[in-house]
């Protein structure tokens, strides 16, 4: 079985989580997508990011339905920051005959060098990269870039950051975030 490791902080999980999502697993020629929400992105602040739990349980009904797309909590268990070598290992020690690949998006890819322990990952796991189309990675140092596939991604102008604005600002997210998603947050009173 080849899974495609989807981390992030999806806070909130929106639709074009899932469509490039859907995007990649045919392009990389995946069997499934694990979505990890991190529970303290190392290269994000911590402002405006909710619960664990609550990111958690929206990842779970943004996916619900697609089955070959799946939740893990094991960054949830850990403390400290959210390394994704520490959890790439953890994967590959519970699911030997299992064949990762880590997706990342373009702006990623850009500062994986910068990443915890950036060459034990790239020794473990091959990269698949989703970006724009005609997007050039010169500074990436080379050792990376040959350890990387690049996929073209659909241009979607949704972002995690636009989404919170809107729910502060008492405007619509309808369509932006999958309906269950979306009652999650207002049930919770979410990002106001």
């Amino acid at each position: 079985m080849h899974v495609g490791i989807f981390g992030g902080s999806f806070n909130p999980p929106h639709t074009a989580h899932l469509i490039v999502a859907e995007h990649i697993r045919e392009a990389g020629a995946l069997d499934r997508i694990l979505w990890i929400p991190a529970a303290r992105p190392p290269h994000k602040p911590a402002t405006g990011l909710v619960a664990p739990h609550h990111r958690l349980a929206m990842t779970r009904l943004a996916v619900a339905g697609n089955p070959a797309f799946d939740v893990s909590d094991l960054e949830l268990h850990r403390d400290g920051p959210s390394y994704t070598v520490d959890t790439v290992r953890i994967l590959q020690d519970e699911q030997p005959g299992t064949t990762f690949t880590l997706i990342l998006g373009g702006d990623s890819f850009r500062d994986f060098a910068t990443w915890h322990r950036p060459d034990e990952i790239i020794r473990r796991v091959p990269l698949l990269v989703y970006d724009r189309p005609g997007t050039r990675y010169d500074d990436v140092p080379e050792r990376f870039r040959t350890r990387a596939c690049f996929v073209d991604a659909p241009l979607l102008e949704i972002s995690g950051s636009d989404i919170r604005t809107r729910i502060r600002e008492g405007r619509s997210i309808r369509y932006l975030v999958p309906e269950p998603v979306r009652r999650y947050i207002e049930t919770h009173g979410l990002y106001r």
